[in-house]
């Protein structure tokens, strides 16, 4: 179930964030990569300028995007799913 992502989120978030990007190393520049890829601190001055969305299995959140709007458009910033529930139709409905 799709719900909208509160503060109180942040730490769920960025490990969902920090699990998924790990497919990145080895693909991305070593410079463009680090761990952990998205420190909290960095999600929580993110999430003040965006809404991020959130899909739950079992009360539990499993997949994120976030939405920020910059002028006259909405850029998707963020789209992650955890590794276990990826290839199940989450992120796609994250973006429907």
């Amino acid at each position: 179930m799709i719900r909208i992502c509160q503060p109180s989120d942040a730490q769920r978030i960025c490990l969902i964030i920090n699990e998924a990007a790990e497919a990145y190393d080895g693909v991305i520049p070593a410079d463009c990569y680090h761990q952990p890829y998205m420190p909290l601190d960095e999600l929580e001055r993110e999430m003040k300028e965006m809404t991020f969305f959130g899909w739950e299995v079992n009360g539990e959140l499993v997949g994120i995007i976030g939405f920020q709007p910059v002028k006259d458009v909405t850029l998707i910033r963020h789209a992650y799913v955890l590794p276990q529930w990826q290839r199940q139709g989450i992120a796609s409905r994250l973006i429907n």
